[in-house]
C-alpha cells in the first residue's frame, strides 16, 4: 500500500506529472481515485537525503507501461486519518473542540451524578425498607412479649380473692343468662313446633279439601255425563216411541233391554254413590281422628306448659315466701329487741324515779355529816398548825445558839489549821487541777463518744423511719397497683362479657354486686 503521509511534497510532484486531473473532483472525492502505480513507495528509501521530515526529494519516475493503470483502494479508517491529518485546524476549531470536550465532560459528570444520586436512591430505599422491617420485626416482639405479660398477669390476678369472687359472680350471671335463654330457646321452640304442627295440620287439610273437591269434581262430571248418556238414552227413546208402532216387538225388546240397562245402571250408580260416600264418610272419619289426636297434642303440650309454668311459680312464690319469713323473722327478732330495750330503760327509769325520793333525804343527812367532819377536821389542821409553828420557832432558836458555838470553834480551829489548810490546799489544787484536766479530757472523749453514738443512733432511726416509709409507701404503691391490677382484670372481664353479647341486665347485675363488696370492704376498712 503507498504511503503519501510521509512524503507529500512527492506524492505532489508524481500527481503532477500523470494525466490531468479534475481539481475539484479529486478535491470532493479524496485521494483514493488517484492512479499511482506500483513502484511508488515500494522500496525504502533510507538512502535517501532528506533533511525536512514533510520534504522528500523526488524519485525519477520510471517509464510509464503501456499496462492498463489499476486504482488503489484505501481503507476507511486510513481514509478517516488522511483527511484528519490533512484538515487544517485553526484555533476556532480548538475553541470548538475544546467546548465539545467540556460539554462532553460536564455531561458525563451530570451523567455520572444522576447514576450516583439514583443508587443512593436505592440504597437508601433498601436501608429504610430494611429499618422498616426491623420496627416491623421489632414490634411484632414487643406485641409478642406484651401478649406473654399480659397472659402472666391475667394468670397472676386470677389467684386474687377480689378476681375469684368476680369469677364467681361472673360464672353465676352467666349460668343465670344461659338458663333464661334456655327457658326463652324452649318457649321459643314449642311456639315454632306448635306453628309448625298448625301450618302441617293446615296443608293436611288443605291437601284433604283438594282431594275431596277433586272427587266431587270428578263425580259431577260423571254425573254429568250420566246425565248426557240418560239424555241420549231419553232422545233415542224418543225416537224409537216415534217408531214403535212399527217395530212393536223391536221396540218391546229394546225397551225391555234398556229398562234392564237402566236398571243396571241405576244399581251401579247407586252402589257407586255408596262407595263414594263411605269412602267420604271414612276420609272424614280418619281426618277428624287426626284432628282430636293434634287437639290432644296440644292439649298436652299446653298441659305440660302450664305444668312448666306453675312449677316456676312454685319456685317463685316458695322463693318469695321464704324471702318474706326471713324478713318477717327478722322484723320479729327487732321487735323483740325494741321491747327489751324499752322495757329496760322503763324499769330503770322507774328505779331512778323511786330512788330519787328516798336518796334525797339520804343525801341531805350525808351532807350535813360530812360538813361537820370537814369543819372538824379544819378545826384539828389549825391547832396542829399552832403547835408545829410553835415548835419549829424553838428549834429554830436552840438551833441559832447551837450555830453561833459551833462558828466560835470553828473560828478557832480555822485558825489553828489555816497554814496547813493552805499547804494541802495547794497540793489539792494541783492535783485537782490534774485531775480535772484528765476528767476533762475524759469529759470531752465521752462527750464526743455519746454524740457520734447519739448521731448514729439518730442516723440509724432516721434511715429505720425513711425504710419504714418507703416500705409503707411501697406497700400503699403495691396495694394501689394490685387493685388497679385487679379493677383492669374486672372491666376486661365485663368487657369480655358485653363482647360476648351478653344482656345487659346480667351485666349491669354483676356491676351492682361488685359496687356492693367494695361498699362492704371500705366499710370494714373504715372500722
Amino acid at each position: 500500500m503507498p504511503c503519501f503521509s510521509a512524503c507529500p511534497g512527492s506524492t505532489h510532484s508524481y500527481i503532477q506529472k500523470q494525466e490531468p486531473i479534475d481539481r475539484a473532483k479529486t478535491a470532493a472525492r479524496g485521494v483514493s481515485d488517484v492512479n499511482v502505480l506500483k513502484h511508488v513507495c515500494k522500496k525504502p528509501n533510507h538512502h535517501l537525503k532528506c533533511h525536512n521530515v514533510f520534504y522528500t526529494q523526488s524519485i525519477p519516475p520510471r517509464e510509464v507501461r503501456a499496462s492498463v493503470p489499476r486504482k488503489v483502494q484505501l481503507p476507511h479508517k486510513e481514509l478517516e486519518r488522511l483527511k484528519s491529518a490533512s484538515k487544517v485546524v485553526t484555533l476556532e476549531d480548538r475553541l470548538d473542540d475544546l467546548m465539545k470536550k467540556e460539554t462532553e465532560l460536564r455531561r458525563l459528570e451530570e451523567e455520572a451524578e444522576r447514576t450516583r444520586e439514583r443508587f443512593k436512591k436505592i440504597d437508601d430505599a433498601r436501608k429504610k425498607k430494611a429499618e422498616e422491617i426491623a420496627l416491623v420485626q421489632k414490634r411484632e416482639e414487643v406485641q409478642d412479649k406484651l401478649q406473654v405479660l399480659e397472659k402472666a398477669f391475667l394468670a397472676k390476678h386470677e389467684q386474687e380473692e377480689e378476681v375469684k369472687k368476680v369469677n364467681r359472680i361472673i360464672l353465676d350471671a352467666k349460668c343465670h343468662a344461659v338458663r333464661d335463654a334456655q327457658i326463652q330457646e324452649k318457649s321459643k321452640l314449642f311456639k315454632e313446633l306448635r306453628k309448625e304442627e298448625i301450618h302441617l295440620e293446615q296443608q293436611v287439610i288443605e291437601r284433604a279439601m283438594k282431594s275431596l273437591n277433586d272427587e266431587d269434581r270428578q263425580f259431577d262430571k260423571k254425573q254429568e255425563a250420566k246425565q248426557k248418556y240418560a239424555e241420549e238414552i231419553r232422545k233415542q227413546l224418543l225416537e224409537r216411541e216415534n217408531q214403535r208402532f212399527l217395530e212393536a216387538e223391536r221396540t218391546e225388546k229394546e225397551a225391555k233391554m234398556l229398562r234392564e240397562i237402566n236398571e243396571a245402571f241405576k244399581h251401579d250408580e247407586e252402589r257407586q254413590y255408596q262407595l263414594s260416600k263411605q269412602r267420604r264418610l271414612k276420609f272424614r272419619g280418619e281426618l277428624a281422628q287426626v284432628v282430636e289426636m293434634s287437639n290432644v297434642f296440644k292439649r298436652m303440650l299446653c298441659e305440660q306448659e302450664r305444668t312448666t309454668e306453675m312449677k316456676i311459680a312454685t319456685y317463685m312464690r316458695e322463693k318469695d315466701e321464704r324471702l318474706r319469713a326471713l324478713a318477717h323473722e327478722k322484723k320479729l327478732r327487732k321487735q323483740e329487741q325494741d321491747r327489751k330495750r324499752q322495757r329496760l330503760f322503763n324499769l330503770a327509769q322507774k328505779a331512778l324515779e323511786s330512788r330519787s325520793q328516798r336518796d334525797e333525804i339520804t343525801y341531805l343527812r350525808q351532807r350535813e355529816n360530812l360538813e361537820r367532819e370537814y369543819r372538824q377536821k379544819e378545826k384539828e389542821t389549825a391547832m396542829k398548825k399552832k403547835r408545829l409553828e410553835k415548835e419549829l420557832s424553838d428549834a429554830r432558836e436552840h438551833q441559832m445558839q447551837e450555830t453561833k458555838h459551833r462558828q466560835a470553834l470553828q473560828v478557832a480551829r480555822a485558825e489553828q489549821d489555816f497554814n496547813e489548810l493552805i499547804q494541802r490546799l495547794k497540793k489539792e489544787e494541783e492535783e485537782d487541777g490534774k485531775l480535772t484536766l484528765e476528767r476533762q479530757r475524759k469529759r470531752n472523749c465521752y462527750r464526743m463518744d455519746i454524740i457520734r453514738q447519739m448521731g448514729d443512733k439518730e442516723m440509724e432511726r432516721r434511715r429505720l423511719l425513711d425504710l419504714e416509709r418507703s416500705e409503707a409507701s411501697d406497700w400503699r404503691e403495691r396495694e394501689r397497683q394490685r387493685d388497679a391490677n385487679i379493677k383492669a382484670v374486672i372491666n376486661a372481664k365485663l368487657a369480655a362479657m358485653r363482647d360476648a353479647c351478653l344482656p345487659e341486665k346480667y351485666i349491669k347485675d354483676v356491676e351492682m354486686q361488685l359496687q356492693r363488696i367494695t361498699n362492704n370492704q371500705r366499710q370494714k376498712l373504715a372500722k
